[in-house]
Parts: structure tokens; C-alpha cells; sequence
């Protein structure tokens, strides 16, 4: 999968449906209702979707 924010396309499989880009320290996976949903992770391993986060 290509990264949605940077275009990174060696992207880590973490399962089945969930991407990791080690560029953007972002988790990518489709939701069940196949909406697409990125999660930025935190250095203490929180996870916050990419919209709460301020810049």
C-alpha cells in the first residue's frame, strides 16, 4: 500500500488490513465499512486519528 500522506510506497504490513509507514509514523487500515482511517502514533505508542491532531 502507498502512503496516503508522504507517497511512501514501502509501506509495513502489520496484518491483514493494517499499514504502517515508517516515514510518517502512521498506521493505515480500512474500516468494515471501507472507509480509510490513519492513526498517527506517538512516541509513548498512543494512537490518535490524523484529523485530532494539531499541527
Amino acid at each position: 500500500m502507498k502512503c496516503p500522506i508522504c507517497g511512501n510506497e514501502h509501506t509495513g504490513k502489520l496484518s491483514k488490513s493494517r499499514y504502517f509507514c515508517s516515514d510518517c509514523f502512521i498506521e493505515i487500515f480500512y474500516s468494515k465499512s471501507r472507509e480509510l482511517k490513519i492513526l498517527k502514533i506517538l512516541e509513548d505508542g498512543t494512537a490518535f486519528p490524523v484529523s485530532m491532531i494539531e499541527k
